[in-house]
C-alpha cells in the first residue's frame, strides 16, 4: 500500500520519510508513532522559518516556535489546533509513555492535514489531496527499532542541513499572499469524530513554562553560605530542559518561629511530581549519629532532620489533596548534603536514605537520586490535567476561581450567553490564568528598588497586594507600607492582601489593622484615617497640612499632596529610616511636572519614601518598589527616569536597570491586559494619543520598543524618519478577555445625540434593559462616568443620577453614605466608599480610576471634543474608555469632528494605520527647546541631570552641575527647563 504522504517526496523527501516510518510502525509500536509524528510537525515548522526568512523566538521552544507563526498568521483557525494537538499529544508519547493505538490512528489522519496545508501552502497552490487511507495491518512485519532510531537520527541531520541552506536562499516576499491562503486553507478542513475529540481535548489544555520563569528565587539567596546558593544552581540545572517549576523558598506553610517554615526548595516536574528538599550545610565531623529517625550533633543537640523534610511535603500536599486529579501522584523528599560524599557518609554508618549527596548533584545523578528515593502512597506521573491542576493551586490563582453558575448549565440552548450576566459569569472563570511573569513579580523580594511597568488592567495592584502579604509572612518583623493613590480602593487593596495572607499562611493570618508591621496607607491620608505622609509627619512631629490649606499650591489633589511632601522635606533636617519596604500603586499619579512643587530636582513624594527607609547594605540600596500604569496618569504625561525621580547622585543612574542578586529584575514590564477586552483597550489607546486624528497624533510612543512594551506589534513601517505609514497591531493573546469572542454583538459603540435630554434618556433606557433583561447587578456590574473638567463632570453626573433615579432605579454618588444622596457633604461622607448596594453608581474619571465595571457608560464625550487636543482630556477619556471588564457605551452631543475619529477608532479593531508624524505634545517640547538659553537659565542635559548656565556663546555652554562640578557641552546638548533660579 502506497503511504499517505508519499505526495511530499516531490519536495521533501526526507520529511516524506519521517512520516512513512511513522505511518510503518502505527501497529508495533503506537509510542513511536506519536512520538516522531512530533518530530514531523516539527520539521515543518522550521521549513515555515525557513521559506519565510522569520527570526525564531530567543526561547526557541516547540510551543513559542508556533505562538510566533499564530502572531504572524501563518497559521490560524482550524490548522492551529492541529499543529498543538500533534505536539501535546507528541509530549506525553516522550514524557507520559502515550501507547495507544487509536491515539496514533488519529494523529495520523491529522498529520495527512497538516501535510496537504503544508504542500498547498509552500509547494503546489493547486495540489488536489487523495482521501487518507489507513495502514492495513501486517502482524508478520517486524522492524528493528534500534535501527529505526539510527534512521530517524540520520534523517533529522539530513532535514536540519536542508532548511539551513533554505534559510540562507530565502526572502519572505510571498509571505502576505501565505496568510491569506493559509486562512482559506483552514477554513475547509473538516474533521472526523476522531479528530474533533482528540483536539477538543488538548485545545487550551497544556501550561507551558518558558525556561525564564521556571526557577523561582523568592528571597534573597546571597546571604546565605555558598552551599546553598550551589545546591539551587544544581536544581537549575538538572531540570533546565523538563516541564516542571521550581521554588527557592516557598510555599509558606504558617507564621515563622511554629513547627513548619517555607521549605528551601520545592519542585514540581511532569515526570517526577512533587519534590520537597531542604539544604543542611554542615560538615561531617558535626555529627556523631545519622540515622532516619534522629540527627545528633556534637554540640549535644539533635534534630529530626528527615521528618522535618517530610513534614514539609505533607503540608504542601494539604494545599491539594482535595483535587481527584492529584490524589496518587509521586511525592518525594530529601534533604540535599552539599559538603559531604555518599562514600564519606557511608564509612560511618549513617543512614542515606532521602538524602542527596555532594557527588550526586551533576544534572544526570540528581535526576536519578530523585528517582531512587521512595514517594509517599502515590506513583503516578504528572497528567496534563494534573499538572495544570497543581501548577493553579501552587501559584495561588485558584483562590481567584469561581463556580459555574446555573445560567451557564441551562438546558435551554437558545438562552446560552445571550444576556450579559451569563457572559459575565462565564469571563470570571476564565479570565485568570497562570501568566508565569506575574508569579514572578508576585513571589520574589528584591533585595533593593523595583519598578513595575504596566498596561491599564495588567494586575499590578493584585500582584503588590501579593507581593507585601509574602514579604509580612516571611519577615513579620518588618515594617511594610503598601500605599496607593485612590481613596475609593481602600477597601478593595485590604481585600486582596488579607486573600493573599490566608491564602499562603493556610488561613492562619489575616490582615490586621492594627499590626503597624504591614501597613495598608493612603497616599495622603486623613484626620480619621492614617496615610504614608500623615504617618511620616507624625513620626517626626511635624503636624500634617491638608488639600485645604491655602499655602498648597492651586493644582490637582495629586498636585497638592506632592507639594505637602515637600514642605516636610524641606522642614526636616534628616528623614527617618522606618520601613523595610514600601511599595507604591497608582505610582504615575504622585510625579508632577510642576518644577515649582519639587524638592531640589527630585520628586517629593519618591524622595520621602526613598528616605523613610532602612538601608539595606552597603551599596545604598534600598527597598522601594514602584508601579504604574503606562499612559494612564491622569496629570503628568511623562514617565520619569530614576534620576528624576531621586536626583543626579550617580547611584541612581541605574537604579532600575538590570539584575538584583539572585536574579530578579530591578524593572519589569507588564504588557498584557487582562481586565478590558482587547477592542476596547486598542480604542482606548488611539483615542487618548490620537492616533487616527486628523492632524496627527497629540502624544504617545514614537519607537517599536515603547509599542512592544504595550503590547503592540509594528506590523508595517518605523517611526524614524517621520511620515511614514506604521500599522499597528495588537495580538489576541495579549487581550485574554474572552468578552468580545462570547457576545454575538458589538462590544463598544458611540452615540451621538441633539440634546443631553435625548443623550440621558437613551441611557436610562440602556441600564433599565441591563437589570431587568440582562440581569446585571445595578451595583459594581454598571458603571456610568461623566467627562469634562471637573465641576462640568460633577454637574453631569448628578443630573444623569437624577434621571435615572426618577424611573425608580437607586443611585449612588461616591463618598455617600447610603443610596440616592446626589450631594454627599461633610460630616455625612465616606471618602473610601465607590460601590453601595443596590445603586448604581455614577462617578467622573477622577473618582473612576482604579475600579472597574462589566458594564460602563462614559457621557459628555462632546465636553472633551470641544477641546480635542488638550492632552489631559484625551487621558482622561483614555482612563474612563479602560474601565470595563465587558462592555463599554461612549455617547456625547452636537457634532464635531472628534465623532468621525472615535468612529475610525471603533472601526480599525486591533490594528490601526496611520502616517506618523511628531506628537503635538514632542512639538511643543521642541518649541519650548528651541527658545534661546541665557546665562542663569536652568537646563536639562542629555544625560537627564539639571545644570545651571554659566557662560554661552553661539556653539557651546559652560554649565555647572552642583557646587563642585562645571562642564562645557554643546548647544543642542542640553534643553531649556525654565528661568534662572538657583538648584543647590
Amino acid at each position: 500500500m502506497q503511504s499517505n504522504f508519499s505526495f511530499l517526496k516531490t519536495k521533501w523527501s526526507n520529511l516524506a520519510e519521517i512520516a512513512e516510518l511513522a505511518e510503518e510502525n502505527l501497529y508495533q509500536d503506537p509510542n513511536t508513532t506519536i512520538v516522531k509524528l512530533r518530530m514531523f510537525t516539527e520539521q515543518i515548522v522550521d521549513y515555515i522559518y525557513a521559506y519565510d526568512n522569520l527570526e525564531e523566538p530567543e526561547e526557541n521552544s516547540f510551543f513559542n516556535k508556533l505562538k510566533l507563526l499564530e502572531r504572524e498568521e501563518l497559521i490560524q483557525g482550524e490548522i492551529e489546533d492541529v499543529f498543538h494537538t500533534l505536539r501535546i499529544e507528541g509530549n506525553k508519547g516522550v514524557h507520559e509513555s502515550l501507547d495507544s493505538t487509536e491515539t496514533a490512528k488519529t494523529l495520523l489522519s491529522l498529520s495527512h492535514k497538516l501535510a496537504v496545508w503544508f504542500m498547498q501552502l509552500y509547494g503546489d497552490w493547486n495540489y488536489e489531496a487523495e482521501e487518507f487511507k489507513l495502514p492495513e495491518k501486517n502482524d508478520e512485519q517486524k522492524t528493528d527499532l534500534t535501527a529505526l532510531e539510527n534512521k530517524y537520527d540520520s534523517l533529522i541531520e539530513e532535514l536540519q542541513q536542508e532548511i539551513d541552506d533554505l534559510k540562507k536562499s530565502q526572502n519572505s516576499q510571498e509571505i502576505e499572499g501565505r496568510k491569506e491562503k493559509s486562512r482559506e486553507i483552514s477554513s475547509n478542513l473538516v474533521f472526523n469524530a476522531d479528530e474533533n475529540n482528540i483536539i477538543k481535548i488538548n485545545k487550551d489544555n497544556s501550561i507551558e513554562i518558558s525556561s525564564e520563569y521556571k526557577f523561582i528565587t523568592t528571597d534573597t539567596i546571597e546571604d546565605k553560605t555558598p552551599a546553598y546558593k550551589d545546591s539551587w544552581d544544581a536544581v537549575r540545572r538538572a531540570f533546565s530542559g523538563r516541564q516542571c517549576l521550581a521554588y527557592w523558598r516557598y510555599p509558606l506553610f504558617s507564621k515563622r518561629g511554629e513547627k513548619h517554615k517555607e521549605p528551601d526548595i520545592t519542585i514540581i516536574d511532569k515526570d517526577l511530581g512533587v519534590v520537597v528538599l531542604e539544604i543542611i550545610d554542615i560538615k561531617l565531623d558535626e555529627l556523631t549519629n545519622a540515622q532516619y529517625e534522629r540527627w545528633d550533633f556534637k554540640n549535644g543537640s539533635s534534630q529530626e532532620v528527615i521528618y522535618k523534610v517530610e513534614d514539609n511535603l505533607y503540608e504542601l500536599k494539604g494545599l491539594y489533596q482535595g483535587n481527584r486529579n492529584l490524589r496518587r501522584i509521586k511525592e518525594s523528599s530529601a534533604v540535599i548534603l552539599p559538603e559531604i560524599t555518599k562514600e564519606q557518609w557511608l564509612e560511618q554508618d549513617f543512614d542515606d536514605k532521602k538524602i542527596i549527596f555532594k557527588d550526586q548533584l551533576t544534572p544526570k545523578k540528581f535526576l536519578n537520586r530523585i528517582e531512587e528515593i521512595d514517594t509517599l502512597a502515590g506513583n503516578e506521573k504528572l497528567s496534563s490535567e494534573a499538572w495544570n491542576d497543581i501548577l493553579m493551586i501552587l501559584t495561588g490563582q485558584i483562590t481567584h476561581s469561581v463556580q459555574s453558575s446555573t445560567d451557564i448549565n441551562s438546558t435551554n440552548e437558545s438562552d446560552k450567553l445571550k444576556k450579559r450576566s451569563q457572559i459575565k459569569q462565564k469571563i470570571k472563570e476564565d479570565l485568570y490564568e497562570v501568566d508565569m511573569q506575574q508569579e514572578v513579580i508576585g513571589k520574589t523580594i528584591p533585595p533593593g528598588p523595583q519598578r513595575i511597568r504596566g498596561i491599564a488592567g495588567s494586575g499590578k495592584t493584585v500582584l503588590l497586594a501579593q507581593k507585601a502579604a509574602h514579604m509580612h509572612l516571611k519577615h513579620p518583623d518588618w515594617k511594610i507600607a503598601l500605599v496607593f493613590f485612590t481613596r475609593s480602593l481602600y477597601d478593595s487593596v485590604i481585600e486582596e492582601v488579607n486573600k493573599w495572607l490566608k491564602r499562603f499562611s493556610n488561613g492562619k493570618v489575616e490582615y490586621d489593622p492594627n499590626n503597624n508591621n504591614l501597613q495598608v496607607l493612603h497616599a495622603w491620608g486623613a484626620k480619621d484615617q492614617p496615610g504614608f505622609y500623615r504617618e511620616l509627619c507624625k513620626a517626626h512631629g511635624k503636624k500634617p497640612l491638608s488639600a485645604r490649606r491655602k499655602k498648597l499650591v492651586d493644582g490637582a489633589p495629586n498636585e497638592k499632596l506632592v507639594h505637602a511632601c515637600k514642605y516636610l522635606l524641606e522642614d526636616v533636617a534628616e528623614i527617618k529610616e522606618i520601613y523595610d519596604a514600601v511599595l507604591i500603586d497608582e505610582a504615575q499619579d504622585l510625579v508632577v511636572d510642576n518644577e515649582e512643587i519639587k524638592y531640589e530636582n527630585k520628586q517629593p513624594f519618591y524622595w520621602l519614601a526613598y528616605q523613610s527607609l532602612k538601608t539595606i547594605d552597603k551599596d545604598k540600596d534600598k527597598r522601594l518598589i514602584w508601579a504604574y500604569d503606562e499612559a494612564q496618569s491622569l496629570n503628568s504625561l511623562n514617565i520619569p527616569t530614576a534620576p528624576q525621580l531621586f536626583g543626579d547622585d550617580p547611584h541612581f543612574k541605574r537604579l532600575v536597570s538590570g539584575f538584583h542578586p539572585g536574579g530578579i529584575r530591578k524593572s519589569e514590564i507588564m504588557n498584557k491586559c487582562y481586565r478590558t477586552p482587547g477592542p476596547i483597550l486598542t480604542a482606548a489607546h488611539a483615542i487618548g494619543m490620537g492616533l487616527l486624528r486628523k492632524d496627527g497624533m497629540l502624544r504617545g510612543y514614537t519607537t517599536q520598543e515603547d509599542w512592544e512594551n504595550i503590547g503592540y506589534e509594528i506590523k508595517e513601517g518605523s517611526f524614524n524618519p517621520v511620515g511614514q505609514k506604521v500599522v499597528l497591531h495588537r495580538p489576541k493573546e495579549m487581550t485574554p478577555n474572552r468578552v468580545p469572542e462570547l457576545w454575538p454583538d458589538d462590544i463598544i459603540k458611540f452615540n451621538s445625540y441633539n440634546t443631553r435630554k435625548e443623550e440621558l434618556n437613551n441611557l436610562v433606557e440602556k441600564i433599565k434593559y441591563n437589570i431587568e433583561v440582562d440581569g446585571l447587578s445595578p451595583s459594581r456590574d454598571i458603571l456610568v462616568i461623566a467627562l469634562g473638567e471637573s465641576r462640568e463632570a460633577y454637574n453631569l453626573k448628578v443630573r444623569a443620577a437624577k434621571r435615572l433615579n426618577k424611573e425608580g432605579f437607586d443611585i449612588y454618588i461616591p463618598k455617600a453614605l447610603k443610596n440616592n444622596i446626589f450631594y454627599p457633604k461633610f460630616p455625612n461622607e465616606d471618602r473610601n466608599k465607590f460601590w453601595n448596594e443596590g445603586g448604581v453608581t455614577f462617578t467622573t474619571t477622577y473618582r473612576a480610576k482604579g475600579n472597574e465595571a462589566y458594564m460602563v457608560y462614559v457621557i459628555g464625550l462632546d465636553k472633551i471634543a470641544e477641546d480635542e487636543s488638550n492632552f489631559a482630556l484625551r487621558n482622561q477619556l483614555f482612563v474612563a474608555l479602560s474601565r470595563t471588564k465587558g462592555w463599554l457605551e461612549v455617547s456625547g452631543i452636537g457634532d464635531f469632528p472628534m465623532y468621525d475619529e472615535f468612529r475610525k477608532v471603533i472601526k480599525s479593531g486591533n490594528t490601526f494605520e496611520f502616517n506618523f508624524q511628531r506628537p503635538l505634545l514632542e512639538k511643543n517640547e521642541k518649541k519650548k527647546e528651541a527658545r534661546q538659553i541665557k546665562i542663569n537659565d536652568i537646563v536639562e542635559l542629555n544625560d537627564g541631570e539639571r545644570a545651571k548656565v554659566i557662560e554661552r556663546n553661539d556653539k557651546q555652554l559652560i554649565v555647572k552641575v552642583s557646587q563642585d562640578e562645571t562642564r562645557v557641552i554643546k548647544n543642542n546638548e542640553c534643553k531649556f527647563i525654565k528661568e534662572g533660579k538657583k538648584v543647590y
